[in-house]
Parts: structure tokens; sequence; C-alpha cells
């Protein structure tokens, strides 16, 4: 493991930091290295399409051609109500 130090931190962010890391009954540092990894893994699902997000959420689930077909026959049908958004 290596270390890395944060230089010019004002004293309110600190406390905001330290606060939250007893209320997670962690260390300083800890705190700190759990934001990070957080912050860095939105960060790569920014970069990623919506399907993509949704394939890692849902694993290998897959849909049968059925389902497919069901959904597909769903959405085309001219008779079908618009979807309420409540």
């Amino acid at each position: 493991m290596s270390d890395l130090l944060i230089r010019g931190i004002d004293d309110t962010l600190k406390k905001q930091l330290q606060a939250n890391a007893n209320r997670h009954g962690r260390s300083l540092s800890d705190e700190a290295i759990d934001l990070l990894r957080q912050s860095l893994g939105r960060q790569e699902d920014s970069n990623s399409s919506a399907g993509q997000r949704l394939r890692t959420i849902l694993g290998g689930e897959k849909l049968s051609g059925e389902e497919i077909d069901a959904i597909a026959a769903f959405r085309h049908a001219p008779d079908r109500e618009p979807p309420r958004f409540e």
C-alpha cells in the first residue's frame, strides 16, 4: 500500500470528513479512501451507457426470446395507452 498526503484542506472540510468518519466508525484515512473509491466508481459509471449499467446490475440475467417478443409486440400495439408518469 502506498501513502497519499493531501495539503491545503480547509478546517471545515476536515471537520466534515472527521464527522463522517465518526458516524461510520472509521478512521479519517479510511473515510477518505472510501469517499475516493465511491467518487471514482461514479465517474467510471458516468462513462458507460444506461444499458451497460443495467447489465452490470442484472449480471448474467437475460430475457428469453418470448419475453423480448412480448415486449416488442406491446410497444408496437397501435391501441396501447401511453405510459403514465405519476
